[in-house]
């Protein structure tokens, strides 16, 4: 499907980013993994590369924008070329009520999670432009943007509903280049590290998808991974500016009808 192809994934070292990148290494896809955390950028580098496609390793803080040009540079150079972007590296900032949000807090979330997707997609774009070929981006937000959240704090949800504008934003921008862009709106997922935020439990989590989750569950990063293949795909060839929601049904709001029994 994208054999011989380089994508560019963000916050990969564990969780969601982590799955796209070896769902895209399976189909043939070579990927540059890109994580503030080097050591967990490595790890999944070299499993990447354990299944037979070139990777590479390339620790950037996606808020400094001369960090993520060097970071594309070096991909182009080791790598040959960029075909696609997976804008998914974020932090949450942890919950506080607004009055108690600080300026640091929100300054930081903004400029990871907003700034930070920006940085990527103009310096990914500015390859995409030069090759000629077209290309494609996939943007991660959050089932936050589109509701807001409680647990997630303020600053998540309006970094994760501007990720959405910039989605329509660049798609519309970048489609005279071939350049498609979509976004994919997660549900609460089994990362690892929780629901962004909440400090929930994995028994808290469990009551959750089976109480608000239409099918019953949370979503495992491999749920995500999937569709951001598709999205990368020719399948998905007439999309761009779309936001798809990833979530179990969860965004219908309807409370599963079942008895659960409490701890």
């Amino acid at each position: 499907m994208s054999e011989g192809k380089i994508a560019i994934v963000t916050g990969a070292g564990r969780g969601i980013g982590k799955a796209a990148a070896l769902a895209l290494a399976k189909q043939g896809t070579g990927v540059a993994i890109v994580d503030i955390q080097e050591e967990a950028a490595q790890q999944t580098a070299a499993e990447v590369q354990q299944l037979g496609v070139p990777s590479l390793a390339v620790q950037t803080d996606v808020a400094d924008s001369a960090q993520v040009d060097a970071m594309v540079d070096r991909v182009v150079q080791e790598l040959g070329r960029v075909d696609m972007l997976v804008n998914n590296a974020y932090i949450s900032g942890g919950y506080a009520p607004v009055p108690e949000t600080t300026d640091e807090v929100w300054h930081r979330v903004l400029s990871v999670n907003l700034t930070g997707y920006f940085n990527c997609a103009r310096a990914v774009s500015r390859v995409m432009i030069a090759q000629g070929e077209g290309g494609v981006m996939v943007n991660l937000s959050s089932g936050a943007g589109i509701r807001g959240s409680i647990s997630a704090g303020v600053q998540y949800s309006a970094s994760k509903a501007g990720i959405i504008g910039l989605t329509k934003g660049l798609a519309a921008d970048l489609s005279p280049h071939g350049i498609r862009v979509n976004c994919i709106a997660p549900g609460v997922i089994d990362t690892g590290l929780g629901a962004p935020g909440t400090g929930w439990t994995r028994a808290e989590l469990e009551r959750y998808g089976q109480r608000e989750v239409a099918l019953g569950r949370f979503g495992q990063p491999e749920d995500i991974a999937d569709v951001i293949v598709f999205l990368l795909s020719d399948a998905s060839r007439f999309m761009t500016g779309e936001l798809i929601a990833v979530d179990g049904g969860a965004s219908l709001g309807h409370r599963r009808k079942i008895a659960i029994q409490e701890d």
